[in-house]
């Protein structure tokens, strides 16, 4: 499956996000708020999240952990994507059950093997040991 779930409350960048991933080969399903991305997630099963960490209703951070400790849900990876930088973020989004983490702003090119890293990982946390 190509499906992506992109959580992200930015209007303009959660549109174009989905265009660009769209360009190459994803399969888009947009949601603007954690309570938004559940309820897509109730009709569609993505392989992979890229969340925004800082979005309505339930922050990204609660929402990595719901979907961590559901049954459906705990596998799919999560890219999460924060205006913050620095090592105490990635620490912040990993421990919240994201497998990877990426600083906005980003190139799209970072994202892409970051994503593919992700899907092609036989265990998503391991791409967390190499640095990439």
């Amino acid at each position: 499956s190509r499906k992506i779930l992109v959580v992200e409350d930015s209007c303009h960048l959660r549109e174009l996000l989905g265009k660009i991933l769209a360009s190459r080969g994803w399969e888009p399903i947009l949601a603007e708020s954690g309570r938004e991305a559940l309820a897509k997630l109730d009709c569609q099963t993505p392989r992979i999240i890229l969340m925004d960490m800082r979005v309505p209703d339930i922050s990204g951070f609660v929402l990595a952990a719901i979907l961590k400790k559901h049954p459906v849900y705990r596998n799919i990876p999560i890219l999460a994507a924060t205006g913050s930088a620095g090592d105490i973020a990635r620490q912040r989004c990993l421990s919240a059950g994201c497998d990877d983490f990426i600083s906005k702003p980003f190139a799209i090119s970072v994202l892409e093997r970051r994503l593919t890293n992700l899907v092609s990982a036989e265990t998503p946390k391991t791409i967390m040991a190499t640095g990439l």
